[in-house]
């Protein structure tokens, strides 16, 4: 199998159709996107460098993950430039399209600066844990800060008044 069909095909099926329809809609922004990584298996994964999850567990499709055809991940960049330095410059401004426009097709950075190429979907586990974990845990809390407080308010109702003996000596 080709490569490219093998790390197309280990994408699964959902997040794929984002990508692609998010990548098609940046092309014809005018953006020139390239994917220089999608489905990567443990192999692959362990023998990749710079930041990168352990080799079962990477969102690109470890086998922790369920492997091939259950890859959530992929990295992007503009191929746009005939130096680094002009491919550097029109892939920021691929990856803040992306921030403006990716949630229409359910794709996002999740880790901003400390991966800047890596795309998931906005509704995976992922992206939740990173960018939106931390919206859901304040409203949790919330939620459970308000229980408290009505737990204590009736406790509090049914306790007896302590008297002066009771707080100062202790029989048994």
């Amino acid at each position: 199998m080709p490569m490219m069909d093998y790390v197309i095909g280990g994408m699964e099926r959902s997040f794929k159709l984002k990508l692609f329809y998010t990548l098609y809609a940046a092309e014809r922004a005018g953006l020139s996107p390239g994917i220089t990584s999608a489905f990567r298996d443990d192999y692959r994964q362990s023998i990749a460098s710079g930041l990168k999850a352990a080799s079962d567990r990477s969102y690109h499709g470890g086998s922790f993950r369920g492997g091939y055809g259950h890859g959530l991940a992929a990295d992007v960049v503009s191929v746009k430039g005939a130096t680094r330095a002009q491919r550097w410059i029109s892939t920021e401004s691929f990856w803040k399209w992306i921030d403006v426009r990716g949630k229409e097709f359910g794709i996002g950075r999740p880790y901003l600066d400390r991966d800047p190429p890596h795309l998931a979907p906005i509704d995976g586990k992922e992206y939740a844990a990173h960018r939106g974990g931390m919206k859901a845990q304040h409203a949790e809390s919330d939620v459970k800060k308000r229980k408290r407080l009505a737990v204590r308010d009736d406790r509090g109702a049914a306790k007896r008044p302590r008297t002066a003996r009771s707080s100062k000596v202790r029989t048994i």
